[in-house]
């Protein structure tokens, strides 16, 4: 599926409401065509050793995006922001966005029908920041109804060593589609990680998810819901890794610790993974452009079809560099939006004579008084 819209959820601390909007992609990180970026990225690269600060390619976002809902939770858990987890449905296209809140209370967002279906309550709480990966299976036909497609979101969490399953299968006849959607939230085995939480994970086919804590690498075999253990390494990339069919690999942003923005290429093939953990086939810095006084301190990565990816990144002025880990959760605890502006950068990967090649699209920065991008959808 070719995106058009990027998904945005803004956290507001003072009325502790949480805002989904979307932006164009076409309008606000993408150019028309990859020479167009080529050309501009040319032009900003050149300015920016000339004049300094921030290139043209980047611009500066000083109000919101119009909102089109509004989320809030009781005010007895007002106090477990990280705790509202958001995710895109992506088997129902990009216009359905799940809200999970502490309290483990589901609903699902229609944008396009602009209406609520409440789900199944989940057994877990989950992070913001949860690991998703996303299966499509096939449902058995054998009666009236129009049978479609069974799709399943896997949400690792990433506090502790819970798994859990949503399914939002649709089953029921075309004309009264909400009337028999089969949706339902399933507990499933924790990875034999230790108590330790998921760091990195990926879908290798439809049938297996490869994962990894601090500890070691797992695979999780769908159809009979069993972890073994895969080996002593970690998957060298942070969170989730993002299959492309059209190039045949997966892509993801370089694993916590090193700090240099990159974006890398993998072949996570079971054969390319059976000895020890995979090795970049390709890497590209993204962030050539930042100003030298901001550290980045968070990142996520979307993947929009076709080779293209938006990559947010969390930035702070003038803090010594800490620890992923340790300052994500110096950020949680902070009010306003804790000195944290986030940039939203648009790239493709494409094929050339040498193998592939990252095109720096456009770039949006957004730092508003009282506001902090919750995540990106």
């Amino acid at each position: 599926m070719d995106r058009k819209f990027l998904n945005m959820v803004l956290h507001e601390y003072g009325s502790r409401m949480y805002s989904l909007c979307r932006i164009k992609l076409s309008t606000h990180l993408f150019y028309p065509t990859a020479k167009d970026a080529i050309t501009a990225h040319e032009d900003a690269n050149a300015r920016k050793k000339k004049h300094g600060g921030w290139p043209s390619t980047i611009s500066s976002c000083k109000r919101p995006p119009s909102t089109l809902v509004n989320f809030s939770v009781p005010p007895s858990t007002a106090a477990a922001s990280n705790m509202r987890f958001f995710s895109l449905l992506p088997e129902q296209g990009e216009s359905s966005v799940m809200f999970t809140d502490p309290s483990c209370n589901s609903a699902v967002y229609d944008m396009d029908m602009k209406s609520f279906v409440l789900a199944p309550s989940s057994y877990f709480c989950k992070p913001y920041d949860s690991i998703t990966v996303s299966i499509r299976n096939r449902c058995s036909s054998g009666n009236f109804l129009d049978h479609e497609d069974d799709h399943g979101l896997y949400v690792m969490n990433s506090l502790d060593d819970s798994f859990e399953f949503f399914s939002y299968c649709k089953v029921g006849l075309s004309t009264y589609p909400l009337l028999y959607n089969k949706w339902y939230w399933s507990p499933l085995p924790s990875p034999p990680s230790r108590t330790s939480p998921l760091v990195a994970a990926a879908v290798i086919d439809n049938s297996t998810i490869c994962a990894s804590s601090k500890n070691g690498t797992y695979t999780f075999d769908i159809s009979r819901e069993v972890w073994s253990h895969t080996g002593s390494w970690v998957l060298p990339f942070h969170r989730a890794a993002e299959y492309v069919p059209e190039l045949g690999l997966w892509f993801g942003l370089q694993a916590p610790g090193t700090w240099q923005n990159r974006l890398c290429a993998f072949d996570l093939s079971s054969s390319a993974m059976a000895e020890s953990a995979p090795s970049p086939l390709h890497d590209w810095e993204y962030l050539d452009l930042l100003p030298d006084e901001l550290l980045p301190v968070g990142r996520a990565l979307v993947n929009l079809g076709s080779g293209k990816f938006c990559i947010a990144t969390h930035c702070r002025k003038d803090r010594s560099a800490l620890q992923e880990e340790d300052e994500l959760e110096n950020i949680r605890s902070l009010g306003g939006n804790g000195g944290v502006q986030t940039l939203l950068t648009g790239v493709e990967v494409v094929r050339c004579a040498d193998g592939l090649q990252l095109i720096h699209h456009k770039s949006q920065r957004y730092n508003i008084e009282n506001l902090s991008i919750h995540c990106v959808l």
